[in-house]
């Protein structure tokens, strides 16, 4: 199908001809742009369908570039606890929403911000088993990398209190579990969960519903991230059976931080769902003060954060990805964490480009030192910025990392 329109303002993304008002669509794809005569001297032009724009501004399908697709799939299922105002109001929510559902079915809560309430303290286990339900209760923070369990989900899990240890296991100042478990520690009891609730192609219809909402909004191709360890993994068998059948509505281009069968290089697959390459997780979110920084927390000087990896290992995975001809995508936000990619990328400069044009990624930077950047710009690093997160931690970057460091933060 052959599709013309007209009486637009087109962004080409041409400097030399920033400006259109006119653009012909063949099978799919942009075929020409420019202005009306032009393009309706066009041989496709006789053939199509046209498009009165009127007046409106058109511009070519977006990318976005860092994408959790299927747990935002998941979420949209989920219970959101964004609305919650503080802990007492989540608290009624999962009491309230415990009423309404069978006793061994999962209440799994996503994206509260305690930050923005007056007692910014995290839901304990305490106050979930106070709560005197029967469901195994899992809840994420806004941020992905804190979530918080009940007892009735560790034992889901096979786990109890006295089989937890390791430093994202939080405890009190008397030892006690608090309930909250930081990054890949939660993972035994995120399985869990999707053992009851989420499973294979069976989660291809929702994932097509969440990429055509995608589409409607003008992104035709997205950078989808497997984080296995964190328990958000991509549900690739789902979008290779919605490829298989023609009804993958958007272009995929896959991240992960575990082994995707069939797929080891850059570039394996198709237009579109193919292998982008390695994903590492350095260090966590800013606002679970999990993010790894050089310096102590300004509102808890007990800790500077969590680093994942050890320097040598991480240096090494990234060498042996690079000599395979892939591009590494790398979480980091704390200093301390993009000092880690900084060596990294610096350990694999005597080693040949990669092909077509492709550099390392470094996600997030959002705490970054001025000798920093001037390290990133040198070495051509892809710096992917979330400026989401401008919205999401604006009020809590001062308190987390003091006025006078303001200045290496954009949000």
């Amino acid at each position: 199908m052959n599709i013309l329109i007209r009486n637009a303002s087109i962004w080409t993304g041409d400097p030399s001809r920033p400006r259109a008002e006119a653009v012909m669509v063949e099978g799919g794809k942009i075929s020409a742009v420019g202005g009306l005569d032009e393009i309706m001297s066009h041989p496709a032009s006789a053939k199509a369908e046209w498009i009165d724009a009127g007046g409106a501004t058109v511009i070519p399908g977006m990318t976005d570039s860092h994408m959790h697709l299927t747990a935002l799939s998941r979420q949209r299922s989920a219970m959101s606890l964004f609305q919650a105002t503080s802990k007492e109001d989540l608290l009624g929510m999962i009491r309230a929403k415990a009423e309404k559902i069978a006793p061994d079915e999962w209440i799994y809560g996503v994206r509260f911000d305690n930050s923005r309430w007056a007692d910014t303290t995290l839901p304990t286990i305490a106050e979930l088993d106070g709560l005197g339900i029967p469901n195994p209760v899992l809840l994420l923070r806004v941020c992905a990398h804190i979530h918080v369990v009940n007892s009735r989900a560790l034992r889901e899990a096979g786990l109890s209190v006295e089989d937890l240890s390791g430093a994202g296991v939080v405890r009190d100042e008397k030892g006690c579990f608090t309930g909250t478990l930081h990054e890949s520690f939660a993972h035994p009891v995120v399985e869990a969960m999707k053992r009851k609730t989420m499973s294979g192609p069976g989660e291809a219809q929702s994932l097509r519903e969440t990429m055509m909402q995608l589409v409607s909004e003008g992104i035709t191709s997205i950078h989808a991230c497997s984080a296995e360890s964190y328990g958000l993994e991509e549900n690739i068998e789902a979008c290779r059976f919605l490829h298989g059948r023609g009804k993958l509505p958007l272009r995929v281009t896959l991240y992960a931080d575990h082994t995707i069968p069939e797929w080891i290089r850059n570039g394996e697959g198709d237009e579109w769902l193919r292998y982008g390459g390695r994903k590492f997780f350095l260090d966590g979110s800013l606002g679970g003060r999990t993010a790894a920084m050089t310096f102590p927390y300004a509102d808890d000087p007990s800790t500077k954060g969590m680093l994942n990896m050890d320097t040598e290992d991480f240096c090494a995975k990234v060498r042996r990805e690079h000599e395979m001809g892939n591009q590494v995508q790398v979480h980091a936000i704390g200093d301390a964490a993009i000092d880690q990619f900084i060596q990294a990328v610096e350990g694999v400069m005597d080693l040949p480009l990669l092909s077509r044009g492709l550099r390392h990624r470094i996600v997030h930077a959002q705490i970054c030192r001025p000798d920093q950047m001037e390290k990133l710009k040198k070495l051509e690093a892809v710096c992917d910025i979330q400026p989401v997160f401008v919205s999401s931690d604006i009020h809590i970057t001062e308190p987390r990392i003091g006025k006078e460091r303001l200045g290496w933060a954009y949000a």
